[in-house]
């Protein structure tokens, strides 16, 4: 095995048994190609890079060969590889592609190793998508903005640039990959299903600059909200204070005590009702019966009380809102055994469907780690065991979980 190819599937199996062909254009976002190259393949995928001879110029043959472990193709030959790829991968990605580049494969024209491969590709049916380059006035002239669409009526996946500093940048080549995961998912949801998630933590003044909160990362909600925008949800988080930010693609509500994430839920559940809901946010247990409204100075108050109030719970908000809606739900104890754990995650199955709970007192559990350890139980009162897995796996057993039960109904 080519030792490149020692990161495949580090992050992911989705993309196992994927072969993707990258087809690399002569705009200088071909710098990048390597970062998406290998992003692809830390999902699973098998990629092959083809590149065109102004390419060539910016990127090496040598330096894809390295990142993907597979020899680079850069001219058409005998061995026909335009045919035997274009038949055998399940997508083709041009990233960068140039103008000159969607101007030829929206006119059919098949003059190097990329065009022809589009084509071939197309003519099989096989999915093709391209991630723009170029200076902003090329993509805003008339020929190619009407090329684009050109392309999109054949079907063709366009990944729209960001326009900034008068240049339409190639797309970043984290979003590209979730795009290519979203086109291949194994495991799509279906058409329409909206999944909504709540992550980070909720915090409740005790003056204008001191809080009361709970411990939350995030990071669970992050990769719930990522894994179910790659199966092609129409996916919403709802974000309190956290330790991570999610992409600018994921649609993001930001909330910040629990007044202000009641309010945004049951506006949610009221108007938009999603098919899943993940109740991942930690939201604060107490708040002050009165808040007090200056800082309080420490040298002149060495010492202070404060009365605290239980906040009202917002997960029985869900069913009572939006009874269809699956919901999941989340508990977090610390240094308890398995039974008392299982007990605690019963006791949440009267406003859930789903439950996953954690003792936080193990290391590979505590917050803002990568990975977690507990029990996954649900209405049917099926225990599933989780050890020191990453929480981005947890993710996907949880959805997959969840869009069981949102078939069976």
């Amino acid at each position: 095995m080519h030792p490149s190819k020692e990161i495949v599937g580090s992050l992911s199996d989705v993309l196992k048994g994927r072969r993707v062909a990258l087809c690399v254009t002569g705009s200088v976002s071909a710098y990048l190609s390597p970062a998406i190259a290998r992003e692809l393949m830390r999902h699973g995928a098998e990629v092959t890079a083809f590149l065109t001879r102004d390419a060539c110029r910016l990127v090496t043959p040598t330096l894809l060969q390295w990142a993907t472990g597979n020899p680079a193709i850069t001219d058409m030959t005998g061995e026909l590889e335009h045919v035997r790829y274009g038949r055998e991968v399940d997508l083709v990605l041009v990233a960068p592609a140039t103008a000159n580049t969607l101007a030829k494969i929206a006119s059919g024209i098949a003059d190097n190793v990329v065009t022809a491969l589009a084509l071939t590709a197309m003519g099989y049916g096989k999915i093709v998508a391209v991630a723009p380059a170029m200076h902003e006035p090329m993509w805003m002239a008339e020929q190619t903005r009407r090329n684009v669409e050109t392309l999109r009526r054949m079907g063709v996946v366009v990944l729209e640039p960001s326009v900034v500093e008068q240049k339409a940048k190639l797309a970043e080549p984290a979003y590209i990959a979730d795009q290519v995961l979203r086109l291949l998912h194994p495991k799509k949801l279906p058409e329409g299903v909206k999944v909504l998630v709540s992550a980070g933590a909720t915090v409740e003044y005790l003056d204008p600059i001191r809080v009361v909160t709970n411990q939350s990362s995030g990071r669970m909600g992050l990769e719930i909200a990522l894994e179910s925008y790659r199966r092609g949800a129409e996916t919403t988080l709802i974000l309190g204070h956290a330790s991570v930010e999610p992409p600018s693609y994921i649609k993001k509500v930001s909330v910040n005590d629990s007044e202000s994430l009641r309010e945004t839920i049951t506006r949610i559940l009221k108007t938009t009702p999603p098919d899943i809901y993940f109740s991942a946010i930690a939201v604060a247990d107490y708040k002050p019966v009165a808040k007090i409204e200056n800082k309080v100075d420490t040298a002149l108050q060495p010492r202070i009380s404060i009365q605290l109030s239980a906040v009202d719970k917002v997960l029985p908000l869900a069913k009572s809102l939006s009874p269809s809606t699956v919901v999941v739900a989340f508990k977090a104890e610390y240094r308890v055994d398995d039974k008392k754990l299982l007990d605690k995650a019963r006791r949440l199955l009267a406003y859930s469907d789903i439950v996953y709970a954690s003792d936080v007192s193990r290391p590979e559990a505590w917050f803002g780690s990568e990975t977690t350890s507990g029990i996954i139980i649900d209405r049917n009162d099926g225990v599933v065991q989780v050890v020191n897995r990453r929480k981005s796996e947890v993710a996907a057993m949880l959805l997959d979980k969840a869009a069981s039960m949102l078939s069976g109904r």
